[in-house]
């Protein structure tokens, strides 16, 4: 028999040879896979001469063995990642290995790698596989060994030859693995702000480090939002919803944020916790979670379109990125670098918190609030009530930060931590089950309405296919 089993979660479809099967997110789908990373059509299956084939259909990419593959004979048992080396992963078992693999030499520059050379997993020797086929992808012909990655003259008896064995640099300089874009990204970025002081060395310019944070350590919580969230390809759209929220942020905050806060904050004395929500926290909440709102309100009456409520809190967090951006460089960097000449004890303290903590914390609320926008855009049954929940759960959250600030405790740094660990805890809960909550908004009559998703984990398969 050369069945094919393919199993994710509690689906499980086995095909014959002449049988082809595709999986994706259509739920015309062999197999369904509902994340929103995965291509629509993202996986073909099909029987050949040489057994099963795999072959990556979707604009994502499939990985195996943690190496991308647009074409994958399967020699093995093997579990494939979709979208992403820890994307959804799909288990692929043939029941037999096709009989004779094809001579070394008559394999041509079109046949597609074989699985069974990665039958050791990551970290065999060899497992990056050399040369490579248009595009990025391995190709190594069906049958032959895979290359041991670049390749270093043997060691002779001498300490020299040693030495170029264990610090392998003109192996390197040749390697063209170490010239694929994310590490080339990963050496920029590292290198940015040693080439940054050039042009800074000579500024007097408080308001530097607001922009420092902006061009270095925001983008690295952006990436780990994104991570964390997992809203999906970034499109055209999504950075032009960007763009757009970050400029209407730019207005508002000196045109009604800072004039907000300026008749209703309380001082930094006061212990009135009320005062603090309603005069700091729904003040900056409102002014990040605005342009998100009206964003995805015109994207729904001008366009027809909805947006994943994943995408809404991932985009909602850059709101809240830029928020403490714009704070820090404007507000916080001139007060407490000035407060440091005067007094480390104040001023350093200060520094840390406002500057590279700040930016963080806004984003975490803003990401709450984006996640009732995107609910509230997608049922709108109950969209008002979704919304006001979603402006008040960071409004508060915020008053209760900065009021825990504001000496209450006395100097104990505690219970601000506190807060800060519960808000961690808050965003961390939707990021990771806001698909499930959804789904539940979905069948329950209180909220039920229009969605952009279907479930698919309610509709009933075919017998035989789990």
């Amino acid at each position: 028999m050369n069945e094919l089993t393919i199993t994710y979660g509690n689906q499980r479809v086995v095909l014959q040879p002449g049988q082809v099967a595709n999986i994706g997110r259509l739920d015309e789908s062999t197999l369904v896979v509902s994340d929103p990373r995965v291509s629509r059509e993202h996986v073909r299956l099909s029987w050949g001469p040489q057994g099963w084939l795999l072959e990556n259909v979707g604009r994502a990419g499939t990985f195996v063995f943690g190496q991308p593959v647009t074409q994958f004979y399967l020699t093995q048992p093997a579990e494939i990642a979709l979208a992403a080396v820890d994307g959804p992963t799909v288990r692929l078992e043939p029941a037999a290995v096709p009989a004779a693999p094809v001579p070394a030499a008559a394999a041509g520059p079109g046949v597609p790698w074989a699985g069974a050379a990665y039958q050791a997993g990551p970290g065999y020797p060899g497992a990056v596989p050399q040369p490579h086929m248009p595009g990025g992808q391995p190709h190594v012909p069906v049958g032959q060994p895979l290359p041991q990655g670049p390749r270093v003259k043997a060691a002779g008896g001498d300490p020299a030859s040693a030495l170029r064995v264990l610090i392998p640099i003109r192996a390197w300089v040749h390697d063209p693995t170490l010239r694929q874009w994310p590490k080339l990204l990963v050496a920029v970025y590292a290198l940015l702000p040693v080439i940054a002081l050039v042009p800074l060395q000579n500024s007097t310019d408080l308001t530097t480090i607001g922009w420092v944070y902006c061009l270095y350590i925001a983008p690295l919580w952006a990436l780990v939002f994104w991570w964390l969230i997992r809203p999906g390809p970034i499109g055209r759209l999504h950075l032009a919803i960007t763009a757009i929220i970050v400029a209407a942020e730019y207005i508002l905050i000196p045109a009604v944020t800072i004039p907000w806060e300026e008749n209703l904050a309380p001082a930094d004395s006061s212990h009135n916790l009320l005062s603090w929500i309603v005069g700091v926290g729904l003040a900056e909440e409102i002014t990040k979670a605005l342009p998100v709102l009206v964003c995805a309100i015109v994207l729904l009456k001008a366009r027809n379109t909805k947006l994943d409520v994943r995408m809404w809190m991932f985009l909602a967090t850059l709101s809240g990125l830029f928020f403490g951006v714009y704070e820090a460089s404007k507000v916080y960097a001139p007060h407490d670098l000035q407060a440091i000449t005067q007094t480390a004890v104040l001023g350093v303290p200060s520094l840390l918190e406002r500057i590279f903590v700040d930016g963080l914390q806004h984003a975490l609320w803003a990401g709450v609030a984006g996640f009732f926008i995107g609910l509230g855009i997608n049922y709108r049954r109950r969209r008002i009530l979704l919304w006001l929940l979603g402006i008040a759960i960071p409004a508060f959250l915020h008053g209760l930060n900065d009021w825990s600030l504001s000496g209450v405790f006395g100097q104990s740094l505690w219970p601000w931590i506190l807060v800060q660990a519960f808000s961690i805890f808050v965003f961390l809960g939707y990021a990771s089950s806001a698909h499930a909550i959804e789904q539940e908004v979905r069948h329950t009559p209180m909220f039920r309405g229009e969605s952009m998703l279907l479930d698919a984990s309610r509709i009933q398969r075919p017998a035989g296919e789990g």
